[in-house]
């Protein structure tokens, strides 16, 4: 811990925010004096406001906090904003180096680009159509897959926007042409035989129409599936989990702007998915037949796919919208992926900039706190920084007095640190503030803050 030398009446709030926020003494503090009974709060007196004489930030709007104790930190080899002007070819290749395409859809390099820091993935109407291995193509589409299949657990998300045709827009993960005969894999009770796994983050479309899987334009459609390939030649089984649908507001369509799609791959038997970092449907991976498990546990490629779908599940596009370059691309403004690691653990400082930022949110914030005889309390704190960073937390009296300072060095990444049994000598009736500051790592100077949080509270019996 660093006590630093600060006089709170130089520094140079930015706003002086007076939020009068109203936080009602019926639920936890995160200022809660340690020792405090239910009897405590049954004696609440009527709502204390108090409001904050500092800066307070507004909530961080990101993926899915971590479990306690755990931050989560950026994968770079699945990650990219696009903005260069080619493919990253230590990252991605095109077309899929295992699949063609859906027919009449056939994946072709041609039809990938970059402007404006956006990746475009488009489908147009083939002058001649293509004969490849018997089958006949007459759309050129696009596929951008990972080099690498290692993506495993962790946060995968990426934002958007949908061509405004029957084509797909894409972001999935799977791996390549089921070469895993790996005993104990397959289904209990079958044979022996081969199995492939495909996690499907989001399958949209970007037009509405008269067909059957209208529901691909209402949102986010995704799909978890197991296929098994007996050893014997039989039919090759599609073992799904239930389908997870959310949908966007106020009757929206995916190409109506920009949107991002996340998926929290937890385990070997669940998942849960994201539209704009809003929650949706836990999956746990069920047979649909007999209820069993089966288990996603290799890891995957990524791959986002501009493709044919086909009728009467979604009508093929036409040629006018085919031919119209305002309808048939797919912007990806980009893709990143997280893993888990501990607080602690040391992990390389990624190079991209602004994934998370820098920001700092004090958590449960309440209007009045408990006193009590060990002049202990409790507080949490989230924190985002794409960089190794340090957080201080301070406690000030009415008069901007500081009580007592921690400091706290933490690594680049994104989590919620608990601290608890910290001791300052606080008197009942009087007003205090909690404030949080995050700073460069190697930064003691509160006035160099790239962001301050704060509350006010009044100590009582």
């Amino acid at each position: 811990m660093n006590y630093d030398s600060f006089n709170p009446n130089n520094y140079n709030t930015k706003n002086m925010k007076k939020n009068y926020l109203l936080y009602v003494l019926l639920f936890s503090s995160a200022l809660l004096i340690t020792g405090c009974d239910d009897d405590d709060y049954n004696s609440s007196p009527d709502p204390i406001i108090v409001p904050s004489i500092f800066d307070e930030s507004e909530p961080i709007n990101s993926i899915p906090l971590p479990p306690d104790g755990q931050r989560w930190v950026l994968n770079e080899q699945f990650s990219d904003e696009f903005n260069g002007s080619q493919l990253d070819e230590s990252k991605w290749v095109t077309p899929h180096p295992t699949w063609i395409g859906r027919a009449p859809g056939l994946f072709e390099k041609e039809r990938v680009s970059f402007k404006d820091g956006c990746m475009g993935l488009e489908g147009i109407k083939m002058e001649e159509p293509k004969i490849v291995n018997g089958t006949e193509f007459n759309i050129s589409c696009a596929a951008v897959v990972s080099k690498e299949q290692k993506a495993h657990y962790g946060y995968y998300e990426c934002r958007f926007k949908a061509n405004k045709t029957t084509l797909s827009s894409t972001f999935w993960m799977s791996t390549r042409t089921g070469t895993f005969p790996v005993e104990g894999k397959q289904p209990e009770g079958s044979a022996p035989g081969r199995f492939s796994q495909e996690l499907d983050i989001c399958e949209t479309i970007g037009r509405t129409g008269d067909f059957s899987g209208k529901y691909f334009y209402e949102g986010m459609n995704s799909n978890v599936h197991y296929w098994f390939d007996p050893a014997d030649g039989s039919e090759r089984q599609d073992i799904r989990a239930e389908e997870s649908k959310l949908s966007l507001p106020d009757g929206k369509v995916p190409s109506d702007d920009f949107n991002t799609y996340g998926c929290w791959w937890h385990d070997k038997s669940s998942a849960t998915f994201y539209l704009n970092n809003k929650p949706g449907k836990t999956i746990q991976f069920k047979n649909r037949n007999t209820n069993a498990p089966f288990y996603l546990t290799e890891p995957m490629g990524i791959n986002m796919v501009v493709e044919t779908y086909p009728t009467p599940w979604i009508e093929l596009p036409n040629d006018e919208e085919l031919a119209d370059d305002s309808k048939n691309k797919t912007y990806y403004d980009w893709i990143r992926s997280y893993i888990l690691k501990d607080l602690n653990e040391e992990y390389p400082e990624h190079t991209v900039e602004k994934v998370f930022g820098y920001k700092v949110n004090l958590n449960n914030k309440h209007a009045v706190m408990f006193y009590k005889e060990n002049n202990k309390y409790n507080f949490s704190f989230t924190y985002a920084s794409d960089k190794n960073c340090k957080v201080v937390f301070a406690l000030y009296d009415v008069n901007k007095n500081e009580i007592t300072r921690q400091s706290y060095n933490l690594y680049a990444g994104y989590a919620k640190i608990n601290l608890s049994d910290t001791e300052a000598i606080m008197s009942v009736d009087n007003i205090y503030y909690a404030v949080a500051y995050i700073l460069p790592a190697a930064s003691d100077d509160l006035n160099s803050a790239y962001e301050i949080d704060s509350y006010g509270f009044k100590c009582i019996k």
